[in-house]
């Protein structure tokens, strides 16, 4: 296993968590309901590469090797993954979702759809044990596309605000 693999992972990860936590600052109060839910997305997938990218390094140190490493880190990781997708598709934000939709709004899902597959079937293919030879590729898989995920996510978010005009100079 590479250490320095998953330490890295877990650095990029917390720079979309502290770019994500830097909008909801600076916008003060962010109140419309997609770019709450934007926000949040972005920090939950951040945490979620963050914590998955960290769990193999934490296993490992016990002597977990093989697939049984790789299958308690997928078990982890999925769970934790399904976790987040309920919280965030619980909130009253996510349910009110009914601004008209912009170019962006309507790509999003078929760019975040592949993702959303790519991290669950590379982790329910690890935790079934198809190819145990590749059980770390398909690991780095979905945190790769956790990754992804959470810059497309946070790109989305970007490009989507509302832009308020701001008060001028000369008033």
């Amino acid at each position: 296993m590479e250490t320095e693999l998953f330490v890295h992972f877990a650095e990029i990860a917390g720079v979309f968590v502290g770019f994500g936590a830097l909008i909801s600052l600076r916008s003060a109060r962010v109140t419309d309901a997609h770019d709450v839910v934007y926000l949040r997305s972005v920090l939950g997938l951040g945490v979620w590469v963050v914590v998955s990218a960290l769990v193999p390094i934490a296993v490992a140190r016990y002597g977990v090797s093989g697939h049984r490493l790789w299958l308690v880190c997928a078990s982890v990781a999925l769970v934790v993954f399904a976790v987040v997708l309920a919280l965030l598709s619980r909130t009253p934000e996510f349910r009110e979702l009914d601004r008209s939709p912009e170019l962006v709004d309507r790509v999003f899902p078929i760019v975040g759809l592949p993702l959303h597959l790519a991290i669950a079937g590379s982790l329910l293919l690890t935790i079934l044990g198809v190819r145990t030879a590749i059980d770390e590729a398909l690991y780095v898989t979905a945190l790769t596309a956790g990754v992804v995920f959470a810059g497309y996510t946070l790109l989305a978010c970007v490009l989507s605000q509302k832009q308020e005009p701001g008060p001028t100079a000369s008033g």
